[in-house]
């Protein structure tokens, strides 16, 4: 019996070229998905952080108004002193020579001249407190509006923006009700980041080439509390100068032991409370496609 060999080239060629589809399509989707991943961790991150610089203008103000109440605090117990120390003088007491031309005179003069100098610089607290206290809720948004402005505006110049990979949307600056007039509380922010990213095709898919999603995140933030503390600055040693923060001050009597004539801070205890901004959760309602810019 005869056997006759037939062979058939090329049968498996059709199975490799589905196989190499299936493969580089696969590729392509996982290169998409990494690339998609990758956004959008990008974008959460350029969110979150443009909410914290929207409110680095409202956490800087309370914090500049603790410096300053800070100030009134100091100045106050200053001017305390030296009314005392004047009432002193005009009474004699303290070791002073209360004759006519003794050092009560001149105690009583270089005290009154410090005294309206310090009063001047108490004065300037006082109105600078009452500028912070008066300030609008319309301007603080502006403001906050201005440094989302920045932040994503200028990138590679000196003074420029943060992350201009994305458009910055902000869905709502608001205030939390607060005590007395004009006495408003920590703002919050609601955001938007969105950038369109191009999918990873191969250039030769023309008809896939120009096909993009959009890589949006969303973030709030809110003002709060970062630190309180009972700040003591007549006792508590400043580690520029190893000494106190405000040290006594005796140099007004002239020449004696005088301690019903020394200024001193050591009773003196100032609350500060210090701010930051901290994620919230978004609160601005559900976000809409046309709710936002994209870049």
């Amino acid at each position: 019996m005869q056997v006759t060999y037939r062979f058939e080239r090329g049968q498996t060629l059709p199975f490799w070229a589905i196989g190499t589809l299936l493969m580089l399509g696969l590729l392509f989707f996982l290169a998409n998905y990494v690339t998609a991943v990758n956004w959008q961790i990008h974008a959460q991150n350029a969110a979150d952080s443009a909410a914290s610089a929207m409110l680095s203008v409202q956490a800087n103000m309370w914090n500049e108004e603790s410096t300053v109440l800070y100030a009134g605090a100091v100045d106050e117990n200053r001017l305390r002193y030296l009314n005392q120390a004047i009432l002193n003088t005009i009474a004699g007491a303290g070791g002073c020579d209360p004759d006519p031309g003794g050092s009560c005179d001149r105690d009583y003069q270089t005290l009154v001249t410090e005294y309206n100098v310090a009063l001047n610089g108490f004065t300037d607290d006082v109105h600078l407190i009452g500028q912070a206290d008066q300030l609008s809720q319309g301007g603080q948004q502006t403001d906050e509006r201005k440094a989302l402005a920045a932040f994503g505006s200028g990138c590679g110049q000196s003074g420029g923006g943060v992350d201009c990979s994305f458009a910055y949307t902000a869905l709502d600056t608001s205030q939390v009700a607060s005590k007395g007039n004009n006495q408003f509380a920590p703002q919050r922010v609601d955001l938007v980041a969105c950038r369109n990213v191009a999918y990873f095709v191969p250039q030769l898919l023309s008809f896939a080439a120009n096909a993009s999603y959009q890589a949006v995140a969303r973030a709030a933030a809110a003002v709060v509390p970062a630190q309180s503390e009972a700040f003591d600055p007549g006792t508590m040693t400043n580690p520029a100068t190893g000494g106190a923060y405000q040290p006594q001050e005796p140099q007004w009597a002239s020449a004696y032991e005088a301690p019903l004539y020394t200024v001193d801070f050591s009773q003196l205890v100032v609350h500060l409370n210090w701010y930051t901004s901290a994620a919230v959760h978004p609160y601005a309602g559900t976000l809409s496609k046309g709710g936002y810019s994209c870049l």
